[in-house]
């Protein structure tokens, strides 16, 4: 009885009656003829009574014991990134996405039906889906209008041909395509913002769905969106430590548009460039002991979010090493490291200890097989830096050079300005310097930089060689999805011309000298 029950609520009655309104008279008069043939009026009450009890239970969801299961576990594809899963359940397409805030981590399924399979329903219980899989977002692809709140997910779907998917966008002002960004000055694509008025924006679009992200930050607005009925994806590319792990997110968005053909042989294609590369690098590096290049050249060199500057920016924090709830605070001097570890010793500027296979007779940290590294920069005394398990980091090594925190696990670290300021004649190269374009703006926030090796050899290298047509640097938006072109242009900044590699595409120059451009 109790799954005819539902046909007896009080909520299902109206919709129950619907079909029989308008029968009653007509009803009435067969009723009379049946009366006049002699058949008995408690005999027809009691069919009457059958027809419509077991019309109430035709209306009943059939019974979840007697749904066949499809009987086989998920199966994930082999990816190198640490935040999706993607793969097949049931014949279907699903990702597993997870984005790290602090010590909490985030973690979201989606299954991704196309219109196919949507025909046939989406309710995952009815399909068969395991227990852990019920409560997984069901989205219907290929998407055909999208709202991508973040320049990476703009950069993901601009290498694959999806300009015209894109409905929406965080700020149109840091949009470094010029079509797209036309297309948001004259409102044809919607700058959604941050303030009050976003979540009206984005439901007026009525997108299918809304690609966001988030940092733990002031500025997420994630959980606003989830409470509406506008489907929500939050990607965590930024947090990925290597470009090539950043990249396999293009698999994901070729799953979503359709077209996945297109994104695995663009992944595969840089890929095999990147590696190729970077034995190239390697080589040559043992070649000329230690030094890839003869002398470093000129360019642009990879420039991170500091915390204090992230806010406003349209891809939030950064590249995979700001999150403000990452940081870690170490000693500057234990994390330095060249070849195998020694006692340390003090420098002679410092009270911080300086491992003495790293210490000259006048205190200098010697480079002994790759050039010095420096990152990150000084705000109100403190250095913010990338941990040694960063995308800088791995960038730093891929592209032959030796960052000074290599041997730190972390991804983010900060430190005294006199800490940093006690390698001071050890750096011969620094990036990322913070959000800053000229050398007089970072001499006007602390001018004791001036001492510091790289500063004086004038080898400070940026990352916005490549700007939109207003605010907007496409190292956030194109050079995601080309991380050959990145290695190569970065390391031709810290290292000098590299043998081999002039195969790729050089017009990509996202990283640039600040002295020089």
């Amino acid at each position: 009885m109790h799954f005819c029950y539902k046909s007896l609520k009080i909520n299902k009655l109206g919709s129950f009656g619907n079909p029989f309104r308008g029968l009653w008279f007509d009803f009435f008069l067969k009723f009379r003829r049946f009366l006049h043939r002699g058949v008995p009026f408690w005999s027809f009450c009691g069919i009457l009574l059958c027809v419509f009890f077991l019309a109430g239970c035709n209306r009943s969801e059939p019974e979840t014991g007697n749904v066949s299961k499809c009987g086989e576990a998920v199966q994930f594809e082999k990816v190198g990134s640490s935040y999706i899963s993607i793969g097949k359940l049931c014949g279907t397409d699903v990702a597993v996405l997870r984005s790290v805030i602090g010590r909490d981590t985030l973690v979201h399924k989606f299954v991704m039906l196309d219109s196919t399979a949507a025909a046939l329903g989406t309710d995952l219980r009815r399909r068969g889906f395991p227990e852990d899989w019920l409560s997984a977002a069901v989205l219907r692809v290929p998407l055909k209008r999208v709202a991508a709140l973040s320049t990476s997910q703009v950069g993901f779907m601009l290498r694959l041909g999806l300009r015209d998917k894109i409905v929406g966008v965080s700020d149109g002002q840091y949009i470094v395509d010029s079509i797209l960004y036309e297309r948001a000055q004259k409102n044809t694509v919607a700058s959604i913002g941050y303030d009050a008025a976003a979540l009206e924006k984005l439901m007026a679009l009525k997108p299918d769905l809304v690609l966001d992200f988030t940092t733990g930050g002031d500025y997420d607005n994630y959980e606003q969106i989830a409470r509406t009925s506008l489907p929500l994806m939050l990607t965590s590319e930024w947090q990925e430590d290597s470009p090539l792990a950043k990249l396999e997110w293009i698999k994901l968005y070729g799953i979503l548009f359709g077209v996945r053909p297109l994104a695995d042989s663009i992944f595969e294609h840089e890929k095999r460039l990147y590696k190729t590369l970077r034995d190239l690098i390697a080589n040559s590096a043992s070649r000329n002991g230690g030094v890839a290049g003869e002398s470093p050249a000129r360019g642009g060199s990879e420039r991170r979010k500091e915390i204090p500057a992230c806010a406003g920016m349209t891809n939030g924090c950064s590249e995979g090493e700001t999150s403000p709830d990452n940081k870690s605070e170490k000693k500057l001097s234990s994390l330095v490291k060249v070849g195998e570890p020694a006692e340390p010793r003090l420098s002679s500027n410092s009270k911080h200890p300086i491992p003495n296979s790293l210490v000259t007779s006048n205190s200098e940290l010697v480079t002994k097989s790759c050039p010095r590294v420096l990152a990150g920069m000084s705000y109100g005394g403190v250095w913010h830096a990338p941990g040694g398990r960063s995308f800088t980091a791995n960038l730093i090594r891929d592209a032959g050079g030796c960052y000074l925190w290599s041997a730190d696990t972390s991804r983010e670290l900060t430190f005294s300005f006199e800490e940093v300021y006690a390698l001071a004649d050890s750096v011969d190269v620094w990036v990322n310097p913070s959000m800053f374009a000229t050398v007089d703006e970072m001499v006007a926030l602390e001018p004791r930089i001036k001492n510091i090796k790289a500063f004086r050899d004038k080898k400070i290298f940026q990352n916005d060689g490549r700007k939109g047509p207003h605010a907007g640097n496409d190292f956030y938006e194109g050079a995601i999805t080309r991380p050959a072109e990145l290695l190569w242009n970065f390391a031709n900044c810290i290292n000098g011309p590299i043998p081999g590699g002039n195969s790729l595409d050089t017009n990509y120059k996202w990283y640039r000298n600040i002295y020089y451009f």
